[in-house]
């Protein structure tokens, strides 16, 4: 009895020892930002309705595995004109994007099959945010998710 408890005892230790070694987890860590920005149309004045904004790492992770827009959060707006508090995840990855549409329908929805007409831009920042950042995202094209602005196609 006393063998099967000591050798119980070794398993579970070596498993914790294990998952310890394997987790090369990057420890976390936050940065506290606040976005004070203004959204615009690329023509013309500003239709009502709701703002949608999704944040982004612009690129997420290292090596083979790094890739662009990395969701961090979303949050929404009544007005052009906004501010907004997040906390950055400096672990994950570097540069930030903002992606923005207005639903002019009032449908809560970014485009539907029958509906196309919600538009949509976004803005990007190469460097890591950090403190306050005034941004402004100019709405450019109709139905188009960040990815369709980043990465730049290239020439």
């Amino acid at each position: 009895m006393m063998t099967f408890r000591l050798g119980s005892l070794l398993v579970t230790l070596s498993a914790a020892a294990l998952l310890v070694a394997c987790s090369d987890a990057p420890q976390e860590k936050y940065q506290t930002v606040t976005l004070n920005g203004k959204v615009r149309m690329i023509a013309g004045p500003m239709p009502s309705g709701k703002l949608h904004f999704r944040l982004y790492n612009l690129w997420y992770l290292e090596g083979e595995l790094r890739h662009p827009l990395e969701e961090i959060e979303d949050f929404e707006s009544d007005t052009a004109e906004f501010t907004h508090t997040f906390e950055y995840p400096l672990h994950k990855g570097t540069g930030l994007a903002v992606h923005a549409w207005l639903d002019t329908d009032g449908d809560g929805i970014f485009c539907t099959p029958d509906a196309r007409i919600d538009p949509a831009g976004l803005t990007t920042m190469d460097e890591t945010p950090s403190g306050e950042i005034d941004i402004t995202i100019t709405l450019s094209d109709n139905c188009r998710a960040a990815g369709f602005f980043y990465p730049p196609k290239r020439q």
